[in-house]
């Protein structure tokens, strides 16, 4: 026979793959989490310099009015777990992450911020996407489980939940189609070609090569070449 809390995330992991929305991925996360301490929790990706706010939030539980507080003072920008996000591909406490490198005192004011909206204990568990696109999945609580056993089943949860997610986010998105030079300019983007570069391997000049990048970005909507790399991979029109 499993142990209980076997049988008990399996059924979490079932529920997740079968919730029909990102609302009750969502729901099914915040009693998963909410069972070893952690009452709040966010699924964003922290955005780049160079990509923008790409898809900045996957589901939300992070109370609204610390959400606003976080966002109002560009938190994103010097917050330590966020800092630390991208050090490591391993779950870890915010007391761990703290505890690994020697951080500004602005910077952990923001901790001390959070610890006063009841913030006290959190865990993130990174993610790393589809074009190199880092997500995390980050809770906090007061008296919150982070032994071996509870961490095994928050990164798992963690996993399914971001991933149902996802999925369930790109079902909403319209398809965005390319010309199949668009996309073969896209390619060799991604794959760190220069525009010249690009044009020698399309047999065409640097400035049509240009021209089919730009239109690629122009379609997406987005200001950048790499953030148009990674919505073409997103919806699968290239791959890496």
């Amino acid at each position: 026979m499993k142990p209980a809390f076997e049988n008990a995330t399996l059924d979490t992991l079932q529920a997740i793959e079968r919730a029909p929305s990102i609302l009750k991925v969502q729901e099914v996360f915040r009693n998963a989490v909410g069972k070893h301490g952690y009452d709040v929790f966010l699924c964003s990706a922290p955005p780049r310099a160079d990509e923008g706010p790409l898809e900045p939030i996957l589901f939300n539980g992070w109370p609204e009015n610390w959400h606003n507080h976080y966002i109002a003072h560009s938190y994103v920008e010097r917050d330590p777990m966020v800092q630390s996000l991208y050090a490591t591909i391993h779950p870890f406490t915010w007391a761990e992450a703290l505890s690994r490198k020697q951080f500004s005192k602005p910077d952990i004011a923001i901790m001390s911020d959070a610890y006063s909206w009841g913030m006290l204990n959190g865990f993130v568990v990174p993610i790393f996407g589809v074009g190199g696109q880092v997500h995390a999945v980050t809770m906090a609580g007061c008296n919150v489980r982070c032994d071996a056993e509870a961490r095994a089943e928050l990164h798992l949860i963690s996993i399914y939940a971001y991933a149902r997610a996802k999925q369930l986010k790109r079902r909403s998105e319209p398809f965005v189609p390319l010309t199949r030079r668009q996309s073969q300019a896209l390619q060799w983007v991604a794959l760190g070609k220069a525009d010249w570069e690009v044009g020698e391997r399309l047999g065409v000049s640097e400035s049509t090569a240009h021209k089919h990048i730009e239109a690629a970005k122009s379609r997406f909507g987005v200001a950048t070449r790499v953030q148009a790399v990674v919505a073409a991979l997103r919806q699968g029109s290239i791959q890496i």
